[in-house]
């Protein structure tokens, strides 16, 4: 029962804090459309913006994901927090990816970001298993 309360609370976890930066990222978008309208060059580095700003917020977003998921799961062991995390990184892009691929194919982009998803949601569990003397487990 503590696996899967782990992997639920790791995954919604994500789920929700990712779909509340996509309103906030709708919402800068909008204004930065109207600011593109009096400084014309911006629109150069619309294209840039996703990849600079999201990438990095996408992964810290997985990484803070899979330290809950490693402090709800509670284990000593590498691996079963590792896989615990690999479990959440995989729900995760599972389901962001299955929406994207209904209407397109799967791009470089789309590989090297689930490298990089499920890399930091591991990380995240190396990172509770290295301070975990530290701190009680979030499920105690």
């Amino acid at each position: 029962m503590r696996t899967l309360k782990a992997i639920v609370t790791g995954s919604l976890f994500i789920f929700v804090t990712l779909l509340l930066l996509q309103l906030g990222y709708v919402f800068l978008a909008v204004g930065y459309i109207e600011l593109t309208a009096y400084l014309p060059f911006l629109n150069n580095v619309s294209g840039m913006f996703r990849y600079i700003v999201g990438i990095p917020v996408y992964m810290a977003t997985m990484f803070v994901g899979g330290y809950i998921t490693a402090s709800m799961a509670g284990f000593d062991s590498n691996f079963k927090v590792q896989l615990h995390c690999i479990a959440v990184g995989l729900v995760v892009v599972g389901g962001m990816m299955y929406s994207v691929l209904e209407n397109s194919s799967l791009t470089l982009t789309g590989i090297v970001v689930t490298v990089l998803a499920l890399s930091a949601s591991m990380a995240g569990g190396f990172f509770w298993l290295k301070y975990k003397d530290n701190k009680p487990p979030l499920n105690q």
